[in-house]
């Protein structure tokens, strides 16, 4: 394998294991620092917001687009519509079933979300589903049942709340995919989440003005805290675009896999999750859903 597309896996890789590993370290200050669930997302994505859009204004083909969304009424409508319904819809949605569960549970079911993505696709072109599509489905929702119920029907393995919750998390997670694409196409990655991830801090600042009082966080806290905002938001996000330079888009949709991977074993060896050897398979046909929906669209692994 050539060093491009090793380069290019391996910053996928990096990135999706630090998006992961931020789920129990939030899991972590909700249930031992009593961290407010709002305050962590309005104060995450403002920071992380501010700061990608300062890294756009550093790069000459970023910062010609940075502020030519502004011009198109269109594209601010579609800029806010994403901010609400797809950007803080996730953050807050993916919070919550982390704070009601556990971030293993939640990033797992996160992964639905390219089977909702098939479903909303099929309806709105009316077609008829491939074979590969109704695979992934199927897969799916015997992956949810081990998962949620340990393959007892009778019986939940986790909460009512946290099933409903990260269920929701994976149906916010498609809306943050599919609402952006044409502003992605024309104004790029950078801007528009740094963009939404601004609107997003200051919108949650607005409904609750609570929310701007700093917690008192030991160190352990803050590091804690600071880990989820930089390493966790920021550096994720940007090995993830970088990823893109060297292979496709498809190869760092599996490649994605590694964050609730890193999710589950962090949870289970420092939060103690309890998981069962049926509710790891459930685990494994939900995250096989991607490769499923992947090799039915072959594509090469180097980027074009």
């Amino acid at each position: 394998m050539r060093t491009r597309q090793l380069q290019g896996i391996l910053l996928a890789a990096v990135g999706a294991i630090l998006w992961g590993v931020s789920g129990p370290i939030a899991q972590w200050l909700f249930t031992t620092r009593q961290l407010s669930l709002v305050w962590l997302i309005e104060s995450k994505m403002l920071i992380s917001g501010v700061l990608l859009l300062l890294f756009a204004a550093l790069l000459p083909k970023e910062r010609q687009r940075l502020f030519a969304l502004w011009h198109s009424w269109r594209s601010i409508v579609a800029l806010l519509a994403f901010t609400i319904f797809g950007m803080v819809a996730m953050q807050f949605v993916y919070y919550k079933a982390v704070a009601v569960g556990n971030a293993a549970t939640a990033t797992i079911l996160q992964f639905l979300s390219p089977v909702f993505i098939v479903l909303y696709t099929m309806l709105r072109e009316r077609a008829v589903p491939r074979r590969a599509d109704l695979i992934a489905v199927l897969v799916a929702l015997v992956g949810t049942f081990l998962l949620v119920t340990g393959g007892q029907p009778t019986h939940l393995a986790i909460s009512p709340a946290a099933f409903f919750w990260g269920v929701a998390t994976g149906m916010t997670a498609a809306a943050y995919v599919l609402l952006p694409i044409h502003l992605l196409a024309e104004y790029g990655a950078i801007a528009i989440s740094g963009w939404a991830m601004t609107l997003g801090g200051l919108l949650f600042g607005l409904l609750h003005p609570g929310a701007l009082q700093i917690p008192h966080l030991d160190l352990v806290g803050q590091l804690g805290y600071w880990f989820i905002v930089i390493p966790g938001t920021v550096v994720a996000y940007s090995l993830y675009l970088a990823s893109l330079d060297y292979i496709s888009a498809t190869a760092v949709g599996l490649l994605d896999a590694f964050e609730p991977l890193a999710a589950t074993v962090l949870s289970v060896l420092y939060l103690r999750v309890h998981f069962v050897w049926i509710e790891f398979g459930g685990t494994l046909l939900i995250l096989s859903t991607v490769f499923i929906l992947a090799l039915a669209r072959p594509q090469s692994l180097e980027s074009s």
